[in-house]
């Protein structure tokens, strides 16, 4: 199968990515209330970029990803670290090629968005076993770090080395 990865431009693409990820929201396993939910899934409309993942044959979404330029706790002036703030493929696609080309994308339009940016963090469940192998391999990255906070990991990842990662995934 052939995927589209798309840089939500224009309304229809913001719109089509809300409706994906509150159809989903019970599965993003966020330890949040709905509201707090829906502003996380939302801010990288306002604060960075949101990409659609889209199946070329059916047209269908099937994942998405936000992400933001800048954290909370400095007023989102820290442009150089990238947040990313949600990452969701179908789960029957999941074990596919399709989180490498996914993660490839979100790379180069992270990069795109700003090339000044120096480190990539995201929060997940503490308690997310199933995704420990998947963290292991972003951890095993040169300067990779893992902080536990209120039952909730804290990834960050130098992009150059996140970057360089994707460039030898095949």
């Amino acid at each position: 199968m052939s995927y589209e990865f798309r840089v939500s431009e224009f309304e229809m693409d913001h719109e089509a990515y809300m409706d994906f990820l509150l159809r989903h929201h019970d599965e993003l396993n966020l330890p949040y209330t709905f509201g707090m939910k829906l502003s996380f899934i939302s801010s990288p409309l306002f604060l960075g970029k949101a990409m659609l993942i889209i199946n070329e044959e059916s047209y269908d979404m099937v994942g998405a990803a936000g992400f933001g330029y800048g954290t909370g706790p400095d007023d989102y002036e820290d442009q150089h670290i990238c947040q990313i703030e949600v990452a969701f493929i179908e789960k029957e696609l999941r074990g596919s090629t399709l989180f490498v080309q996914g993660l490839r994308a979100l790379v180069h339009a992270i990069k795109a968005g700003n090339p000044d940016v120096r480190q990539v963090q995201f929060w997940a469940s503490a308690a997310e076993e199933e995704l420990d192998r998947l963290f292991a391999k972003f951890l095993a990255l040169p300067g990779s770090t893992k902080s536990i906070v209120n039952h909730l990991a804290l990834f960050t990842i130098p992009f150059h080395e996140l970057e360089a990662y994707c460039n030898r995934l095949r």
